[in-house]
């Protein structure tokens, strides 16, 4: 293998992958709105809903974990559009597709586990004040640790870094367009 053919190998390998040209957000708000809109409609969460029907549509702690997942995907949209146009690269070159991408997915799976170990919380304080004695308490504490902490965490994970990594081709087709600069 020549010098050339080392120094140029996985670079060359990472050019020929979709999502490398250089963008820039859009200036439109409509484009963001639908960018928002469409990146909060994960198509798990909406192909489920005439299968199985929600029974609460907005009841508290019982509330339908999948408008659960959307509101938290209408708020997370807008947000992360606006913490990624504030962003800064190396080098303040441009954003590529396929980083938008990677930042959905990274702080997308870094959210569900937060919001999952939050919910873990809350639920195993309520059971907790709900038991009747100490050793109750204990008890009711163990099993929503282990229901929702250690069974819920991971599945959590890999709910938000799918509907992530959704979100985050959504953010990166609709509301950035092609730079017209290289950025580098």
């Amino acid at each position: 293998m020549t010098h050339h053919e080392a120094s140029s190998g996985p670079s060359k390998v990472l050019d020929r992958l979709p999502g490398g040209e250089r963008v820039t957000p859009r200036k439109s708000v409509q484009a963001r709105m639908l960018a928002t809109l469409v990146a909060a409609a994960w198509p798990p969460i909406l192909l489920t809903f005439p299968l199985w029907p929600p029974h609460h549509l907005w009841a508290g702690l019982d509330t339908d974990w999948r408008i659960v997942l959307l509101v938290v995907g209408l708020i997370a949209g807008p947000i992360g559009m606006a913490r990624l146009a504030q962003a800064k690269r190396p080098n303040n070159a441009t954003w590529t597709r396929r980083a938008v991408v990677a930042r959905y997915v990274i702080y997308g799976g870094i959210l569900a586990g937060c919001l999952q170990l939050l919910m873990t919380v809350a639920q195993s304080t309520i059971a907790a004040l709900s038991g009747e004695s100490f050793v109750q308490a204990l008890g009711a504490m163990q099993v929503v640790v282990l229901v929702y902490g250690v069974l819920g965490i991971p599945l959590a994970l890999m709910v938000g870094v799918s509907y992530a990594l959704w979100g985050g081709l959504c953010v990166a087709y609709i509301a950035y367009r092609k730079s017209d600069t290289l950025g580098y």
